[in-house]
């Protein structure tokens, strides 16, 4: 590990329970090492994503906090950046906002995905707007139509604002725009070093220093017995990644089904299937042992502790600056997986220092 830049771990919070009962799973991730807490935002899964963030932030007092990921479609920019500047005031330098072009949280609305040409000025927009500059929303009719607009309560100064991203052409956007980059494209040396090789590109293009830049490697985890325990576990994801998008990835790594859009009796998606025993079932008509196995030890972190600590070592020997690690089910709170980063895998990557 660099003695420049720290490597950080960051925890997914989903929602899914009272928001004091998040709060308080937030602070043990804070005792147990862990830098970030990221909170998902789906309006139809989970309670909403900065209500929750504000009564985690005020049980904790280091842990940074994030979206991973809110989107331009179900909030425009405008209202994400008056919460960004509501946060700021009572956790300041805290926040990291994460942002994608929309998964659940939009297409359970019947819309569409942000495009990449879009993302770019959103962000542009945003960052404008936090900073307390004005802007234009454009229109055609009414008092307002072309009218500069600021927000009036902006904390002033730049907020971290990373980016999701998947295939090539958004990775490359991601590192020419965003301050961090959340990889979504697996967790294997190869693909880790593709996506690298994405952002760097589009970091260069840009003019920018891709050493001043968050890389963060985003993986769905899981600490098991054995691998033959996560090549089962995982199956609902590997038709996930697949109807998401992630098919020249998962190609690289011998990986290539054909799958629906729609995986029926799964409720609502493979990725955040409410009932995660049916959706290792279902998934199995097209995913065999062989295939839960590629890609719980080449797409995902999962496996045992030791196998997962030794990944986690290779990434971090590949660039990787930072981990968003994501438990399978979305409606449980990740216990074993906290409890295994905090007592095995983040001492061994820090060299015995878990905080």
């Amino acid at each position: 590990m660099s003695e420049e830049k720290r490597i950080e771990f960051g925890l997914r919070h989903p929602p899914c329970r009272p928001v004091d009962e998040v709060a308080s799973f937030a602070q043990r991730a804070e005792d147990a090492g862990f830098d970030m807490a990221w909170f998902p935002d789906s309006q139809f899964l989970w309670r909403d994503v900065w209500m929750t963030m504000a009564i985690a932030a005020r049980s904790t007092s280091r842990i940074g906090l994030g979206t991973a990921l809110t989107n331009f479609e179900t909030r425009s920019v405008a209202t994400t950046a008056a919460a960004i500047s509501t946060f700021e005031e009572f956790a300041p330098h805290r926040l990291r906002v994460g942002i994608g072009t929309g998964d659940s949280a939009v297409k359970t609305l019947g819309l569409n995905p942000t495009k990449l040409t879009r993302m770019r000025e959103e962000m542009d927009r945003l960052r404008k707007l936090v900073r307390g500059e004005p802007v234009t929303f454009g229109g055609t009719s009414g008092p307002y139509a072309n009218r500069l607009m600021r927000v009036k309560v902006a904390p002033g100064y730049e907020v971290p604002l990373y980016m999701g991203a998947t295939g090539p052409k958004a990775l490359t956007l991601a590192g020419a725009i965003a301050d961090g980059v959340i990889i979504l494209s697996g967790a294997s040396p190869e693909l880790i070093e593709r996506s690298i090789g994405h952002v760097r590109r589009g970091a260069e293009e840009a003019g920018r220093d891709f050493g001043e830049l968050d890389i963060v490697l985003a993986a769905h985890t899981a600490i098991t017995r054995d691998e033959a325990e996560a090549a089962q576990l995982v199956k609902p994801m590997v038709v996930a990644s697949t109807q998401l998008g992630a098919g020249a990835a998962l190609r690289e790594i011998g990986i290539e089904i054909e799958v629906p859009p729609v995986a029926d009796g799964v409720y609502p998606d493979m990725t955040h299937a409410e009932d995660w025993d049916l959706a290792v079932e279902r998934a199995q008509e097209w995913v065999n042992d062989d295939l839960g196995h590629r890609y719980a030890t080449r797409y995902a972190l999962a496996g045992t502790a030791e196998s997962v600590a030794d990944r986690v070592e290779t990434a971090v020997s590949l660039g990787i600056t930072g981990f968003y690690i994501l438990g399978l089910s979305s409606y449980e709170l990740p216990e074993s997986v906290l409890e295994a980063f905090g007592s095995e895998v983040i001492p061994r990557v820090r060299g015995g220092a878990a905080g």
